[in-house]
């Protein structure tokens, strides 16, 4: 049966709603935008009763970490990337809730001082219980991950146990390493502190010299960041959504620290993506190009595969392109690239953005990090069409795979074999996978927030 209803909040997700009606009251939201944030904070609330540790503590401020593990049915796994994308998370709701400034849309006048160039401005009211509860939650959700990270050559590691003691060495993913940097960035646009904000900006920094410096670049293939530190020998070689993330993370780093090399990487990245991986007969980018011979590094071959939340990465990084360099040709490019993502990957029948192109299965987490890039749109041009696929697909999401306590269901699919869990009856044309991830809760949570900012009154920002 499927396992999401609209239904009222209830239970786990009450508290931290309430706790935050006051401030969503005095920005003056009401309609759809408080509907959309009570709808995050309560799939935030869920993550954090199913999904959240805090160390030896039961409070965050005895706790000396926050982690996330990976999934209600692998809980004694952590994955970098899941902790990554709940604290983006969590710093885009605290901001919204709060009503903190956000970046600036626009591209900042050069100056040859980075990290200091923009100060956050002092707020106006001390911040309230549940402000500083989330600031804590990413402060030490942050402290987490230094458990991750390789102080030999740079770059997190992919897994742990849930108290970073754990943790499985060796190879560095590019993807987990930018996306990473991108929630850095976000936290830091959250933080009223300078000196928290500093230390934000500097560990985006440290991301963006292990991305640089660590050899993921390098001519092959004419250009690209590998998939990994081991370089080719999986089929994703150098993919579309590594080099997306890449892009966006230098071009947003530059908007923060105005240094040109981060213009000159978003820019240079975004080339290589557009010259190898974008195919104008779909208006959409490829999954990746590899190694023809793994094992012998021999020949290249492009896949004819494509994926979702490529699509919405790559848009992202397209629109703010578009502004550090005045290309004409990028919002075009993004629009067409947004238009062929609803027509390729909607689910014709309960909604949502399949994974793959042509094949029916939705992942809560990539279907709404798809979204995210027609929010991109919107900002770019003021076209409420993106708006509205965002809507349609969050609400699709909601409608199909929210359970009671507001948390997500990880992916539905058809019925196609019958050997497929949930598949075996001949009744049921499509199975729902209950398990609850961290990565599902991070992205519906996100994208929630994002479109109740875009429907909040002009005055939050």
């Amino acid at each position: 049966m499927q396992r999401g209803m609209r239904v009222a909040l209830a239970g786990a997700a009450a508290w931290i709603v309430l706790g935050l009606g006051l401030d969503v009251a005095a920005q003056g939201l009401d309609g759809e935008a408080a509907r959309r944030l009570q709808g995050a904070l309560a799939v935030q609330a869920a993550t954090r009763a199913h999904l959240r540790l805090l160390g030896d503590a039961t409070t965050c401020a005895e706790a000396r970490f926050v982690s996330y593990r990976r999934s209600d049915k692998e809980p004694d796994v952590v994955d970098q990337w899941y902790v990554a994308s709940q604290l983006w998370a969590d710093a885009q709701l605290t901001a919204t809730a709060s009503g903190a400034p956000t970046p600036p849309t626009r591209t900042p006048t050069r100056s040859p001082t980075p990290l200091t160039r923009t100060p956050t401005p002092t707020p106006t009211r001390p911040p309230t219980p549940d402000e500083l509860e989330a600031r804590c939650h990413l402060d030490k959700g942050f402290i987490f991950l230094d458990r991750l990270w390789d102080y030999s050559t740079g770059g997190y590691y992919p897994l742990s146990d849930p108290s970073g003691t754990a943790v499985v060495r060796g190879v560095r993913y590019s993807d987990d390493n930018a996306l990473a940097g991108l929630s850095l960035l976000a936290a830091a646009a959250s933080q009223s502190d300078p000196l928290l904000r500093q230390r934000y900006l500097h560990a985006a920094r440290r991301e963006a010299e292990f991305l640089t410096e660590s050899g993921l670049w390098d001519g092959t293939f004419g250009g690209g960041f590998w998939w990994t530190t081991n370089k080719g020998d999986t089929p994703e070689g150098k993919p579309a959504h590594t080099n997306a993330l890449a892009a966006l993370f230098f071009a947003r780093l530059h908007n923060a620290t105005n240094l040109e090399a981060d213009r000159a990487w978003a820019l240079r990245t975004l080339l290589w993506l557009d010259t190898i991986l974008y195919d104008p007969s779909k208006r959409l980018y490829r999954w990746s190009v590899g190694y023809q011979d793994r094992e012998a590094r021999l020949g290249a071959i492009l896949s004819e595969r494509y994926f979702n939340y490529d699509q919405g990465i790559a848009i992202e990084a397209q629109t703010l392109a578009a502004r550090l360099d005045g290309d004409p040709v990028r919002l075009p490019r993004a629009r067409g690239v947004g238009e062929a993502l609803h027509e390729a990957f909607w689910g014709r029948e309960l909604g949502g953005y399949n994974l793959e192109a042509g094949v029916e299965q939705v992942y809560t987490a990539f279907a709404a990090w798809a979204s995210i890039g027609h929010l991109a749109l919107h900002d770019a041009d003021g076209d409420v069409r993106w708006l509205d696929l965002a809507r349609r697909n969050a609400d699709a999401l909601s409608a199909s795979l929210r359970g009671l306590d507001g948390s997500y269901a990880q992916r539905h699919y058809r019925c196609v074999d019958r050997r497929a869990p949930g598949c075996e009856s001949v009744v049921f044309k499509w199975a729902f996978d209950q398990t609850r991830d961290t990565a599902a809760q991070a992205w519906i949570q996100h994208l929630q927030t994002a479109i109740a900012r875009r429907t909040a009154p002009p005055r939050l920002p």
